[in-house]
């Protein structure tokens, strides 16, 4: 069981390694060289996201009916295969087509890999869950400067075959995983408001999280400072990847709704922080407040959601959805109402959502 979790662990460094080379900071600059617009390059940019809104619920449910292992050899599959897509890629429509398909990729292996977690260790899922969480975001922390380095250096074709490479490795491991799942025999699912209520949490997280990444380089701060505002934004990644294992461990032992109260305010809290930032100290010192409360809030949500539903696939599905619909909407929101609103507008929709939250629970709790 131990060596299991090592395999996991690696297929998601892999698999998150692989998907954000192709992207960041590949993507933009391959469309531009295609001569795409930049309006052309934001809505491709989007693609994928919108695919995982659809997607990472089906996947969810369908891993519940024919199986972890055989969900997670598509995905794998879609991993080696979408990179080598790109070479036949020469307008924004055929661009686009291969970012909707590499995005089934992740759509795919998120919710069912979590469900994985939850199946082979149901007394530590918190725990491992935060750790599987903490390898990806190591891959997404080591892409940007690796992918970037190469298309720099050698040129985009090393990128795309390298994110194959990594997207092979993650293939051939998935056919070792237990084929766990199949508690349901054919196509059901039954609305859950409790369910909505945590994808709600983690919309707000997502938001918040969209709507830094996107903005936080044009505070002014930052003018002709981009070194600065992306070591920041790596430092808000690292935090996470090395909070979120104890913040799982800390769910598993004391409970999920704790650590959710705890870190959707600090969450909130931080959001304000942008809103009314009148120094870089401020700004920083929200960033690190965001990385904490987004950590310590996700790492209770996702084993919460497999406590609620017997359907641990549908339910961490459903729950991924739901959080990409607020991740795409972060980055319109503020990018319309405003740094000032903006930031304030998703740290009053993070209060109520724990609101609804606690009120849910605690009418769970009379019942």
């Amino acid at each position: 069981m131990r060596k299991m979790l090592y395999v996991i662990l690696l297929v998601g460094f892999f698999a998150i390694l692989s998907s954000t080379m192709s992207k960041s900071p590949t993507l933009p600059l391959y469309a531009q060289s295609l001569e795409l617009t930049r309006g052309e390059i934001g809505l491709i940019a989007s693609v994928s996201t919108i695919t995982g809104i659809f997607m990472n619920f089906i996947s969810g449910l369908l891993s519940d009916i024919y199986g972890r292992r055989k969900l997670l050899n598509i995905s794998g599959f879609v991993f080696f295969s979408a990179p080598l897509l790109y070479f036949l890629v020469n307008n924004a429509i055929t661009l686009a087509l291969v970012r909707a398909y590499y995005g089934v990729a992740t759509a795919i292996f998120v919710p069912v890999s979590l469900a994985l977690i939850s199946d082979l260790y149901p007394e530590k899922k918190g725990t491992f869950m935060g750790i599987l969480s903490s390898s990806t975001l190591v891959g997404r922390a080591l892409a940007p400067l690796l992918a970037g380095s190469l298309v720099y250096f050698v040129g985009f074709w090393i990128v795309f075959l390298l994110c194959s490479s990594f997207g092979l490795i993650v293939f051939v491991l998935t056919f070792t995983f237990p084929d766990t799942g199949k508690e349901l025999e054919k196509f059901e699912f039954s609305f859950s408001s409790s369910l909505l209520i945590l994808g709600l949490l983690d919309a707000a997280v997502y938001m918040a999280y969209q709507s830094i990444e996107t903005f936080l380089p044009l505070f002014y701060f930052f003018e002709n400072k981009a070194w600065l505002s992306g070591l920041i934004l790596t430092i808000e990644i690292s935090i996470m990847a090395v909070v979120k294992p104890y913040a799982g461990y800390l769910s598993d032992k004391i409970g999920r709704v704790k650590p959710v109260i705890f870190g959707i305010s600090m969450l909130s809290l931080a959001m304000f922080l942008f809103a009314l930032s009148s120094s870089l100290i401020l700004v920083i010192f929200g960033a690190i407040l965001f990385s904490l409360g987004a950590s310590i809030s996700e790492a209770s949500t996702k084993p919460l959601a497999t406590e609620i539903s017997k359907l641990r696939g549908t339910a961490l599905g459903f729950l991924e959805s739901i959080k990409d619909v607020g991740q795409a909407l972060g980055p319109i929101v503020v990018g319309f109402l405003g740094f000032r609103f903006g930031f304030a507008f998703v740290g009053v929709f993070a209060v109520l959502a724990l609101s609804i939250f606690l009120l849910n629970f605690e009418l769970r709790k009379k019942r």
